[in-house]
């Protein structure tokens, strides 16, 4: 029996019924239990909150991260959403510099047709623009995916399901091997509420809109794009299911008999220098999996980490000092994520930031306490202290002091 699809995005309560195509996504049909889908995917939407505003979570079997999605027919799209904290004024000019350089990719020469963007009106956004502002990225694996018409979809769902009237640009950048759209949401909407989002929002519900909206719009994954998803795990700089199956072999796991797509992926593993090739048999480095599930999270760390000549290690927690290396951050197209990479004196480490935002870190002896491996992103940037100032605050406080006591 075949049923209708019913978008409860896409059509909202009237006295009538139902309001028919609000977004005009072109619907494409699904060659499953469409109305069993939907119902594994949305369990509810619209709850509202303490506040008024309403809050959607979505659900869906074998989802992002789950079990089976490298089967899932639905589209899947790379989601990323960061948030700055700190004074107005310096999250007013990562918010200018945001729309103004990075966007528009002013920061590239090489690019010469820099992107147009599009959203709200630039007026109007400027004439809105607070420093407290949210920043993702949209990358679908199907490139066919009309990133615009995404973006604007996205917007208009989210809307729906929070209460906001957002304010929001957008960018696509085609520079790079695999073509993304960049969005910039103001931190206060067009009735003046502020723009928050729960963190399951962000980690499911966003993502999976996300996949959603591309499959209506695509069509679902094809047997060759799923099996092309499938091939790609053999060479991905991730943890993967492979690598989990590779894990229950114990210390040496020998060639014989070994599954094609597993023997394919150790020897990738010991081109990456993870794994070592004996006569009979491979066995895997003893940090192998931290660098793996280290690089999924933030996608910067395993580079960085083939730079150190393997001599670097993911931030654990509590205090680390030395010279900063590096300093990485969202802005740029290669990274998801803002990090400082510190040499100790004895091995480097690779330090999570929340949206960072001091400058100048390069080549100074820095401390950085307080943070957790509990935290998706382990420190803030006041957790960062450049010792050299951090000695100055020292002796002039004690000078204070002493002067008092006098």
């Amino acid at each position: 029996m075949k049923h209708s699809i019913k978008d409860i995005f896409s059509a909202r309560p009237t006295s009538d019924g139902y309001e028919e195509d609000l977004y005009k996504v072109k619907k494409v049909p699904y060659k499953k239990d469409d109305m069993r889908l939907l119902e594994n995917l949305f369990k509810y939407a619209g709850r509202p909150t303490a506040d008024g505003s309403k809050i959607g979570r979505l659900y869906a079997k074998g989802g992002f991260g789950g079990s089976g999605f490298e089967n899932n027919r639905d589209q899947r799209v790379m989601f990323k959403m960061s948030y700055p904290q700190g004074s107005e004024k310096a999250m007013r000019k990562i918010h200018e510099k945001y729309l103004r350089t990075y966007m528009p990719q002013e920061n590239k020469a090489q690019v010469e047709e820099k992107p147009v963007l599009f959203g709200t009106d630039e007026d109007e956004y400027e004439a809105n623009m607070t420093g407290f502002h949210h920043k993702c990225i949209i990358s679908p694996e199907n490139q066919n995916v009309d990133l615009e018409l995404l973006s604007r979809e996205f917007i208009k769902r989210v809307e729906v399901l929070t209460g906001y009237k957002l304010y929001w640009r957008g960018a696509i950048h085609n520079d790079t091997a695999h073509r993304h759209a960049h969005l910039c949401i103001n931190g206060r909407d067009k009735d003046g509420k502020k723009v928050c989002f729960p963190k399951e929002m962000i980690r499911t519900t966003m993502r999976e809109t996300l996949s959603y909206v591309a499959t209506l719009m695509v069509g679902e994954r094809t047997e060759q794009e799923i099996e092309a998803a499938r091939k790609n795990m053999i060479s991905a700089k991730r943890w993967t299911k492979l690598d989990e199956t590779l894990e229950t072999y114990g210390e040496k796991i020998s060639m014989n008999n070994l599954p094609p797509e597993l023997a394919n992926r150790i020897a990738f593993l010991s081109e990456l220098k993870l794994a070592e090739k004996h006569d009979k048999y491979y066995t895997l480095k003893s940090d192998w999996k931290d660098v793996l599930v280290s690089t999924g999270r933030y996608n910067t760390f395993f580079d960085e980490w083939q730079k150190a000549g393997g001599n670097l290690e993911l931030y654990a927690g509590g205090t680390v000092s030395g010279r900063c290396e590096r300093v990485i951050t969202f802005d740029k197209d290669e990274a998801w994520n803002d990090a400082v990479i510190v040499n100790d004196g004895e091995k480097m480490v690779y330090v999570p930031v929340w949206q960072l935002s001091k400058e100048n870190l390069v080549g100074k002896k820095i401390e950085i306490s307080g943070g957790s491996r509990a935290l998706s992103r382990q420190i803030k940037s006041e957790n960062i202290h450049v010792i050299e100032e951090k000695e100055k605050a020292r002796k002039t406080d004690l000078r204070k002091a002493k002067k008092h006591g006098d």
